[in-house]
């Protein structure tokens, strides 16, 4: 890992657990209120129904950010799969993938994501970098 996405993986990785842990807090609340139980007296009930995402689709989308969860923390321990492989103990293809997606539960209102933005920039130039090395080996 390059000293500088080092020192943004340290400035926007507490915000990245916040963020994780504030949407499983948030899921795990609307599968506590059965929010997809809607009263079929209430007056639009079928436009709230046609936008509240069923069970099934809170608990996989539960399930995902548990997982997403877990690999940043992973990540930034250094005890993730891929980071075990590699000499620099980080994967930046990997944790690439985990701040996109990431940034993909999250609205662009979200308070405080401007060093989640900058690390998922340097990521993604880390990751072309590597790819371009890629591709001239294979050449």
């Amino acid at each position: 890992m390059t000293p500088a996405i080092a020192t943004l993986w340290n400035t926007a990785y507490p915000t990245m657990r916040t963020l994780a842990g504030t949407r499983i807090t948030h899921y795990r609340r609307q599968l506590q209120d059965r929010a997809w139980d809607i009263d079929p007296t209430q007056p639009n009930a079928d436009l709230l129904a046609a936008h509240t995402p069923t069970e099934k689709q809170l608990r996989r989308s539960l399930k995902d950010i548990e997982n997403l969860r877990r690999t940043l923390h992973q990540l930034d321990n250094g005890t993730h799969r891929p980071c075990t492989r590699s000499p620099g103990s980080f994967s930046t293809l990997a944790a690439y993938s985990a701040v996109r997606c990431l940034l993909a539960t999250t609205s662009l209102n979200t308070h405080g994501l401007a060093p989640v933005y900058e690390l998922a920039a340097a990521l993604a130039d880390a990751a072309e970098e590597r790819h371009r090395e890629l591709m001239a080996r294979t050449a």
